[in-house]
């Protein structure tokens, strides 16, 4: 099967690195086949793709990143498939349909959290769109990425929403075009668009406070974790110890003090 040179980078990142000795276990994720910055990168130099290789090294293991469309992954790691979902927030429907998270007195626990992100609504300089942090008042559409789960948010406030594509870039230039009022985008991901894209900075804002924030996690498939919950919790352990090293907050820092150039 031939394998585009694109999706290289995310599949080569995490083999183990211990000088070819056999892996203890091979654990098969999917990810957002798109940039999310500074998290993934189809560079594979994103934070969570930095912290896993991390988590494989510490572990003596082997895990393989294939990126994926996100309803596409979310479906393979829910029929096993795949063992792992990369970078997904937690929903009582996921944890019902899709997969386990590692769990704390009944809730998810966020110490064993891969990142915390938010997600900000966008405007036009100028626009009406209002958001006080408990009451969301927008005339007309709103955009927001394909699967993500700000989509049910955004509905629950009575929103109109348009989720058509998951490119955020695409979404972004649709205010410009005069196709949505408003735009739902993970922070990081529109700032970091926006840099890029002076163009699209001078026209666009960003509002205040944000939307939604909240803790992304590894989640493994209910297989996976049935048949090994052992190296499940292994994994979860490892992610937090390598988060809350000195190694991975200067990773982190670093590729934030570096944001990446516009197309």
């Amino acid at each position: 099967m031939r394998v585009s040179a694109r999706i290289l980078p995310f599949i080569a990142l995490l083999l183990p690195a211990t000088g070819g000795a056999a892996p203890a276990f091979t654990l098969r994720t999917c990810l957002e086949n798109s940039d999310s910055y500074p998290w993934l990168l189809q560079s594979g130099e994103g934070i969570v793709q930095y912290h896993l290789k991390a988590v494989a090294t510490a572990l003596n293991a082997e895990i393989v990143l294939t990126p994926l469309p996100w309803k596409r992954c979310l479906s393979q790691v829910s029929s096993g498939q795949m063992d792992a979902a990369i970078k997904m927030s937690y929903s009582v429907e996921r944890a019902t349909k899709v997969g386990i998270y590692p769990m704390r007195e009944g809730k998810p626990d966020p110490a064993k959290r891969l990142l915390t992100e938010s997600y900000s609504l966008y405007q036009l300089k100028g626009g009406k769109s209002q958001w006080d942090g408990t009451t969301l008042r927008v005339k007309g559409m709103v955009a927001a990425q394909s699967g993500f789960s700000i989509v049910d948010l955004l509905q629950a406030a009575g929103a109109e929403v348009d989720d058509s594509s998951r490119d955020p870039l695409i979404i972004l230039k649709k205010l410009v075009m005069d196709r949505a009022q408003a735009t739902a985008i993970q922070t990081e991901v529109a700032d970091s668009i926006l840099a890029a894209h002076p163009e699209l900075q001078a026209r666009i804002e960003r509002l205040s406070p944000v939307l939604v924030e909240k803790p992304y996690y590894l989640v493994f498939s209910h297989h996976f974790y049935q048949a090994h919950p052992q190296q499940s919790r292994q994994v979860w352990d490892a992610i937090e110890q390598v988060r809350d090293s000195a190694a991975y907050q200067r990773y982190a820092a670093s590729l934030r003090s570096t944001p990446p150039a516009g197309e």
